[in-house]
């Protein structure tokens, strides 16, 4: 394998950063949000807001990795003020552990400083063991925990 580079996305990187997007986030399996047609909408989008951030990695011209982040202006219950909203992180399984992921939270956290914000929030999944360790390692803390339940149809 050869050595990747990190750099903002163009128009033509979408599609293949939403392939990606539904392959490795299993939260995003079912309805409209599960599909590439959803995501490459979403993400041309973000190439034409000045609080979003699409950020890819790439290899043997191939978008092996994406990072998506979009400033949010207004509090929520775990911070005041502006903000970044971390989102989205995804790596092909076949570049997985070489850094990237790493790499590209860099640039997520180089884009927010850009931009004023000394604030990122993310979610999570809790089953999510590698993605927590990672974020855990650079410093990220859990301030909130969501939880949910599925409610059975009444008879």
């Amino acid at each position: 394998m050869s050595r990747w580079i990190i750099r903002p996305a163009a128009e033509s990187d979408t599609q293949a950063a939403a392939r990606l997007c539904v392959q490795v986030n299993p939260l995003r399996e079912s309805g409209e949000s599960g599909s590439v047609g959803f995501w490459e909408r979403f993400f041309l989008g973000a190439l034409h807001s000045e609080d979003a951030a699409l950020i890819v990695a790439e290899a043997e011209s191939q978008i092996i990795g994406f990072a998506y982040a979009e400033i949010e202006h207004s509090s929520d219950d775990c911070v005041k003020g502006p903000y970044a909203s971390f989102d989205l992180l995804g790596v092909d399984p076949l570049w997985r552990k070489k850094g990237i992921a790493r790499a590209l939270i860099d640039a997520v956290e180089g884009w927010s400083r850009s931009k004023g914000i000394s604030v990122i929030q993310l979610a999570v999944a809790e089953d999510n063991r590698r993605g927590l360790e990672l974020y855990e390692s650079l410093g990220y803390r859990t301030v909130m925990r969501k939880m949910q339940r599925k409610l059975q149809e009444s008879p």
